[in-house]
Order: structure tokens, then sequence, then C-alpha cells
């Protein structure tokens, strides 16, 4: 009888979890942005910041610089083997960028994970007085983003620009979906690292 009760629980405890589970990774999904938005929509943006890690994300950040949103850039998280030279024969590709490189665009060499993409973003946009920042990174990289840098920020000072899409299900690929997963379990961390408040 004992036997029983406590396979009950067992079963009870394990459909919970999996139901929780469920639905926080479900919520996880539901703030993936699934598209980039309008640039004209950054007017009031003083500066971008570009969290290193996939490809394009600085190319992405740099041609927004150029269209005339924000004052400055920032490129959070270079490795530091990666010279400043060898960043602007690769995406100083035209005179404009080149320009920007030398009077608007920062790197930093501190950050190696999106807490401390937050804590010198924090840093660099208080010396420099900036208020309203744009973050460019990956869709499914921004759930976390949100997560990380609401330790120093107002949500209401953030805006967000994805790099990647997804236009339709043939977007989907195993290795999106194997980044996904492992960005999930580094979301989890996160809500729970704030919810206990550490």
């Amino acid at each position: 009888m004992i036997h029983q009760i406590n396979r009950k629980i067992l079963n009870s405890s394990i459909i919970l979890i999996c139901t929780f589970i469920i639905i926080h990774f479900s919520y996880y999904i539901s703030q993936i942005q699934t598209k980039i938005d309008d640039i004209n929509m950054f007017d009031e943006i003083d500066a971008i910041i570009v969290l290193t890690g996939d490809k394009n994300r600085i190319a992405h950040g740099i041609n927004i610089l150029k269209n005339g949103s924000g004052q400055r850039l920032l490129i959070s998280g270079v490795n530091e083997k990666i010279s400043n030279t060898k960043i602007k024969d690769l995406y100083g590709v035209d005179v404009n960028s080149k320009k920007l490189f030398d009077c608007c665009i920062d790197i930093d060499r501190i950050s190696t994970n999106t807490f401390e993409n937050s804590r010198e973003t924090y840093i660099w946009s208080k010396e420099l007085g900036f208020r309203n920042l744009l973050i460019v990174t990956s869709h499914y990289h921004v759930p976390r983003v949100k997560l990380e840098f609401s330790r120093f920020f107002s949500q209401d000072t953030l805006h967000y620009n994805s790099v990647d899409i997804i236009n339709n299900i043939s977007d989907i690929s195993i290795e999106l979906i194997r980044k996904v997963f492992f960005e999930y379990i580094k979301y989890s961390r996160t809500s729970l690292s704030l919810l206990i408040e550490i």
C-alpha cells in the first residue's frame, strides 16, 4: 500500500515537473524575436551594442549605425586574440565603415558571457551618457539577454534587433534546434539565479 502511494507521488511529481518545463519552454519560445524590426523605428537610439557570437551580428550592427541610428557602437565580447586591425579588415569593407571604426566604434574584450556583456555595456553607456540602447544579437538569444540586462537597466531604455529571422518552417535546421535547446538551458539557469537573487 505504501509502495503504491509512493509510486503515485513519484508519478505525479514527474508529471508536474514535465508540465512546468513545457510551460516554461513555451514561454521562452514565445519571446524569441522572429522578425527584424524596422530600423526607422530606432531614431531615438543613443547607441548600439552588438553581442558577439553568431555570424552577421557585427555587420548588421555596423549597417544600422551607417543608416543613421545611434551615435556610437560597442562590439561586446571580442576575443582578445583578434586584433583591431583584423576586425577593421573584416568589417570595414568600405570607406564609410572604416571612418566609423575611427570615430564611433568601441571594442569590449573583457566580456566572455552574456552577464559580462550586460555589465560592460552598463559601464560603457554610463561613461558616455547613453540611455536608449539597441541590442543586436541572435533571435534565440534575446530572451536571456533581456534577463541579464535587467540586472543593470530598466527595460524601457532597451530595444532589441535580431540578426537572423524565421520566415517559415524551412528556416529551421538541426543546428538551430541544437542552439535553441542549449540556449534554453542557459536561459533557465539565468531565470533561477534572478529568482534566488544570485
